[in-house]
């Protein structure tokens, strides 16, 4: 099955940022590489996999158009981050995040979010801003 990451942002310039938003991650290096793929072969200069208690962030340089150009550049405690509780189900946590990142957005225009990590200021603030923060795919909650 061919990678699909679970939330796209896209701004003026085309797609800023694309989130694999997850319970849990089963092995981080496939996922890593699947999303390093993605990021080349959309174009895509942000990347991030998002789980409850962590957020690993990649950033395409645009030295070559392959997936090498992509590197991690920083993982993250969301412990802090979070202003309540992630659920635990995984279609309700995409939502979640989907929901942080326009939070964020909003918060970057009224008031710059300094609860943030540095890189998360200098990468995701200007990936949300302004975009459009959809849902990659059809979301399925179970009742």
């Amino acid at each position: 099955m061919e990678f699909q990451p679970d939330i796209f942002v896209r701004g003026p310039e085309g797609l800023s940022l694309v989130v694999e938003a997850k319970t849990s991650i089963g092995n981080l290096t496939a996922t890593e590489e699947e999303l390093k793929r993605y990021m080349s072969g959309m174009n895509c200069s942000t990347g991030a996999l998002i789980t409850p208690e962590r957020m690993w962030l990649y950033r395409d340089q645009f030295t070559s158009m392959s997936p090498e150009s992509v590197h991690r550049i920083g993982e993250f405690d969301m412990a802090g981050i979070w202003q309540q509780q992630p659920p635990t189900d995984p279609t309700s946590f995409e939502l979640f995040v989907q929901q942080w990142l326009e939070l964020v957005a909003y918060q970057a225009v009224v008031n710059p979010p300094r609860y943030l990590p540095q890189a998360m200021r200098d990468y995701i603030v200007p990936a949300v801003v302004g975009a459009d923060i959809r849902a990659a795919h059809p979301r399925t909650f179970a009742f």
